[in-house]
């Protein structure tokens, strides 16, 4: 007889406890570990806000301290009050609801310097926190743990709003302790000048978040946010310019607008509040939203094989490079179109000035000033080739370089054809801002020669622009870490000895060891070949040191 076996007769097996059921850990939303990224920020970025706070504060309070010797009289105030109310000052610095003060002087000089560095070191912060880790893979590591969606942003919202209003409640003090305020009018202005910074960093916030929502690069991020706030900065000026209209369009204008030592407005300082919460507030729908390392403008279909002349390092930088290269010839253009079309109205105004501003714009007399413009146009310029020229440490912090290097090229001609950007773009830049600053200034007095004169006298500058250029390559070469922030600090340094001028009170050496005061103010003075050629020395050593240095050390990525 056989014997069937059911199933249910089957043996049992063994009884084991219940496992625990599987869990799945969700990924932390909203704000969670919002404390820990705050603390994480101001330790990663604390040399760079301590820079930029004592920067900024500085620089104000030594304007206030130079203005406060200098204009000791009201008729020395009345004189600067003529002079900023011309066309060509209302274009670049807005002009003083109370410029026959010690306070409006100030702000005429300085404030607007501020508020658009301030602006720009705020948007390319937000996108080194934000984007850039996005890019790099910083941020899907830190999500990866119990971090929300939004604290990385939020902290770096967080840390940069104290920033800026730490800045402002610093320039209101140092406003109120040099005396800035009329007497017997309180301190109300000083508040006024500190909340008007604040509210501009403020926005600048709300800017580099959105506009890191939209591209995929950390580059493109600096790029858009750069133009929106230069964008803000020629509403402003056209509104000034103009009937006003647009200069309520532009956050420098609310800024402008709300008068200090003069009307002493506070509700424009509302609408910077309100539209900073608009521009977070929209970052913050959009990044809960897109695909992590994606933006909202699309990636455009590339073809499906590469020109031959991408091949080289040169085809390739200039590919990468085509956009800072178009805007900054833009930036030239419309710069020396402006700067032609007010000199000879300046000038007139400078030479019925007092003496003490004559002097503080280092002379009067249109020759003095045309070349004040020309050294200005070379500045812009020097910019654009700095820029150029630390997109070698860029490419070698981002990867790009090594594929390169992979093949028949050496480092020295990489370096050396990627060096034919800012040295042939900063020569062509030189003559076409110079060329047509002349033009425009020429056709004001009736003279087409001025094209070629200023043309000479911007070409000057070449060899000031390369000693700079020079410095970044030897920077990139010895400390590549930093050779991108040094370079910018030189910058930096250019632009406070331009606009504070003889309000350093440089010794005659120091000046003359600084590229760009040691080259000649054509059409001021005449021409002197020496330091021209000391100088186009000086830049080949730095290129060359840095290139030596180069060749030798280790590849350093980010």
């Amino acid at each position: 007889m056989s014997t069937r076996v059911h199933a249910s007769a089957a043996p049992s097996q063994p009884h084991r406890p219940d496992a625990a059921p599987a869990t799945h850990r969700p990924p932390a939303q909203g704000l969670a570990g919002l404390r820990a990224s705050v603390s994480f920020m101001v330790r990663r970025n604390r040399v760079r806000l301590v820079v930029w706070f004592a920067s900024l504060v500085g620089l104000f309070a030594y304007v206030a301290d130079y203005f406060g010797s200098v204009f000791t009289t009201q008729a020395a105030l009345d004189d600067f009050a003529a002079i900023s109310d011309n066309p060509g000052i209302k274009a670049l610095t807005g002009l003083a609801a109370a410029p026959d003060t010690l306070g409006g002087a100030v702000w005429t000089k300085i404030w607007m310097t501020l508020a658009v560095s301030l602006a720009l070191g705020i948007v390319f912060l937000v996108t080194r926190n934000g984007r850039a880790d996005e890019e790099l893979g910083r941020t899907e590591l830190l999500r990866s743990r119990m971090l929300g969606s939004h604290a990385q942003a939020v902290a770096t919202w967080i840390v940069l709003a104290v920033l800026a209003v730490a800045i402002g409640l610093a320039v209101a003090l140092v406003s109120m302790v040099a005396g800035l305020d009329p007497d017997d009018a309180g301190t109300t202005g000083s508040w006024v000048v500190g909340a008007s910074l604040a509210g501009v960093g403020l926005v600048a916030i709300g800017v580099g978040a959105l506009v890191g929502q939209f591209t995929a690069t950390s580059r493109g991020a600096n790029g858009l946010g750069s133009i929106v706030i230069l964008g803000f900065y020629m509403l402003r000026m056209i509104g000034d310019l103009g009937d006003g209209a647009l200069t309520w369009a532009s956050p420098f204008g609310w800024g402008e607008e709300m008068a200090p030592w003069g009307a002493n407005r506070w509700w424009p300082f509302g609408l910077m509040l309100a539209l900073t919460a608009v521009l977070l507030a929209a970052a913050w729908l959009i990044e809960e939203r897109r695909d992590h390392g994606a933006g909202l403008l699309p990636d455009r279909a590339g073809s499906s094989g590469a020109p031959a002349r991408y091949a080289s390092p040169l085809g390739l930088a200039l590919r990468l490079q085509r956009g800072p290269i178009v805007g900054w010839t833009i930036a030239v253009v419309l710069s020396a179109l402006m700067f032609g079309s007010v000199a000879n109205q300046m000038s007139d105004l400078l030479d019925s000035a007092g003496g003490n501003v004559a002097a503080m714009l280092q002379g009067a007399g249109v020759d003095a000033l045309v070349a004040l413009l020309c050294s200005m146009i070379a500045l812009l310029v020097t910019v654009f080739a700095v820029q150029s020229a630390t997109q070698l440490r860029a490419d070698e912090a981002s990867d790009i370089l090594e594929p390169q290097l992979a093949g028949a090229v050496s480092r020295t001609r990489w370096v050396l054809m990627r060096l034919l950007i800012p040295a042939v773009g900063a020569l062509a830049l030189l003559a076409i801002g110079g060329g047509l600053l002349g033009v425009s200034y020429g056709s004001t007095i009736g003279d087409p020669s001025q094209a070629l004169r200023l043309a000479g006298a911007t070409l000057a500058y070449w060899p000031a622009v390369m000693v700079i250029v020079g410095l970044a390559v030897a920077l990139f070469g010895y400390l590549p870490r930093i050779a991108i922030a040094l370079s910018w600090a030189v910058i930096g340094a250019l632009w406070m000895i331009m606009i504070l001028g003889d309000a350093l009170n440089l010794p005659g050496w120091a000046l003359n060891l600084m590229p760009f005061s040691a080259t000649p103010t054509l059409p001021a003075e005449g021409m002197d070949w020496t330091p021209l050629v000391v100088m186009t020395a000086v830049a080949l050593a730095l290129v060359g040191a840095g290139l030596e240095r180069f060749a030798r050390r280790d590849i350093q990525p980010a």
